[in-house]
C-alpha cells in the first residue's frame, strides 16, 4: 500500500488519496520546524455562489458530517440533495448530513452526493457534487497499522464559505445619498449595460469634475463623502487620493455598483517626532461586478478605470499587486488610463503608462494592505 502525500489543493483540506492511504502527520526532523503555505485572499475576494458550505462538522454522535450550505441565489426557496442514487430530497434549512454505518469491518464506504439550489420561481441550480469516503481502522489494522479511522472529503466543487461578498461592502448609503447620486451622476450612467461600464462611466464623470481640485486637503475633509464632494465643487478645499477613492465608492454604492475602499501603508516604527514607513499611504478601490461574478479594480488617482492581464481580462487589486512585483509579468499588465482634457480612455502596457513609477512604489511587494470588512453580528 502507497502512502499518500498530504495535498493541500483539495478545496476542503482533505488528504488526496492514491489507493487506501491513511493521512499521516507531519514528522518534523530534528532542528527543524513545519511551516504552512497560507493565504486570506479566497476570504479578502469572495464570489456569489450558488450552492457553498457555510459550516461543516462532525457528527456528535455515530460517523460522518454535517454540513450547513448557504447561497447567494435571490429568493432562494430550498436545497435539494441526492446521496448515491436515491431520489432528491429537501435538504432542511440548507443542513446536510452524511453518515455511515460502523461495521467494524476493513470495507471502504462510498459516497456520492449531488446538490443544487432552487429559488422561489422554481429555477434550479447546476449540480454540485461531493464525494465522502469513510475508511475504517480495521482497513488499517489489516495491514499492521495502528491508525483511525478517516471520513474523507475526497472530491467536491462545492466551495466552503470563508465570507460573503456583502461582508466586504461596509459602506451604506442613505437614502439621501441614494437620491443624491441619482440627481448627479444619474443620468450620465444611464445606458451602462453593465455594472463595469456604469462604474467606469461613474469614474469618468468624477475625474472631469474634480481634476482642477486636486491637492492637499484640509481637516475639514474629514466629513461624509458627499459632503467631501460639495466642499471640493464649491472650492473650498483640495482632495487627494482618500477623499477620490471614498467620493468613488460611495458614489458606486449609491448607484447600486457594489464597490469598497482599500488603504495601504506599511509602518515601520513610531517616534515622538516623526514615524518610520516602508511604503507610503495610498487608498484604492474595487467593484464587484456580479455579471463577471469577481472583483475588479479602479483608482482614480492614476486616472485608471482598469487594468487587464490576457486571458483574464480585468483583475482585482490582490493580483494587480503580484503582477506589478513579478519581472515575468509586469510587461503583460494593460492599463486602461482616461485623460479629463481630451475625454478619451486608452489603453496602454503599464510599463509605459503615466503612472507607472507611483504605482511601482505604492504597490510594493513590503507594502501593506488594508480591508474593512463588517464586524459579525
Amino acid at each position: 500500500m502507497k502512502r499518500a502525500l498530504l495535498g493541500a489543493a483539495t478545496l476542503l483540506g482533505a488528504a488526496i488519496m492514491f489507493g487506501y492511504a491513511s493521512p499521516q502527520e507531519t514528522v518534523n526532523l530534528p532542528g527543524t520546524e513545519i511551516v504552512k503555505l497560507q493565504s486570506n485572499e479566497r476570504a479578502l475576494y469572495p464570489r456569489l455562489e450558488d450552492v457553498a458550505i457555510r459550516t461543516m462538522d462532525r457528527l456528535p454522535d455515530g460517523v460522518g458530517l454535517k454540513l450547513l450550505l448557504v447561497s447567494d441565489s435571490k429568493g432562494l426557496a430550498r436545497f435539494e440533495y441526492s446521496t448515491n442514487g436515491v431520489p432528491f430530497r429537501e435538504a432542511a434549512g440548507g443542513s446536510l448530513v452524511i453518515a455511515f454505518e460502523d461495521k467494524h469491518t476493513p470495507d471502504v464506504q462510498k459516497t456520492a452526493t449531488i446538490i443544487r439550489s432552487v429559488n422561489a420561481s422554481g429555477v434550479v441550480s447546476k449540480d454540485y457534487h461531493i464525494n465522502v469516503n469513510y475508511y475504517p481502522r480495521e482497513l488499517y489494522a489489516k495491514a499492521g497499522q495502528t491508525a483511525p479511522g478517516y471520513v474523507i472529503v475526497q472530491k467536491t466543487d462545492i466551495p466552503i464559505v470563508l465570507s460573503r461578498v456583502a461582508d466586504w461592502i461596509p459602506d451604506q448609503p442613505s437614502p439621501e445619498d441614494v437620491a443624491f447620486a441619482a440627481a448627479i451622476w444619474g443620468k450620465a450612467v444611464e445606458g451602462a449595460a453593465t455594472p463595469l461600464e456604469k462604474a467606469r462611466k461613474l469614474a469618468r464623470v468624477l475625474l472631469d469634475e474634480l481634476r482642477t481640485h486636486r491637492g492637499t486637503p484640509s481637516d475639514k475633509m474629514n466629513v461624509p463623502p458627499f459632503e467631501q464632494y460639495r466642499r471640493l465643487m464649491a472650492g473650498e478645499d483640495r482632495a487627494w487620493c482618500s477623499n477620490l477613492a471614498d467620493i468613488f465608492v460611495h458614489a458606486c454604492n449609491s448607484l447600486g455598483i457594489p464597490a469598497r475602499t482599500m488603504k495601504m501603508m506599511r509602518t515601520w516604527s513610531k517616534g515622538s517626532a516623526y514615524d518610520l514607513l516602508m511604503a507610503e499611504g495610498h487608498s484604492t478601490s474595487e467593484i464587484f461586478a456580479e455579471d463577471l461574478n469577481r472583483w475588479i479594480w479602479i483608482d482614480l488617482t492614476f486616472l485608471m478605470t482598469g487594468m487587464e492581464l490576457p486571458g483574464q481580462g480585468p483583475i482585482h487589486m490582490a493580483e494587480l499587486a503580484r503582477a506589478l512585483n513579478d519581472p515575468d509579468r509586469i510587461g503583460s499588465l494593460t492599463a486602461l488610463i482616461y485623460d479629463p482634457e481630451t475625454k478619451t480612455e486608452k489603453r496602454m502596457s503599464v510599463l509605459d503608462c503615466p503612472g507607472r513609477d507611483a504605482l511601482l512604489n505604492y504597490f510594493k511587494r513590503d507594502q501593506t494592505f488594508m480591508y474593512s470588512r463588517k464586524k459579525a453580528q
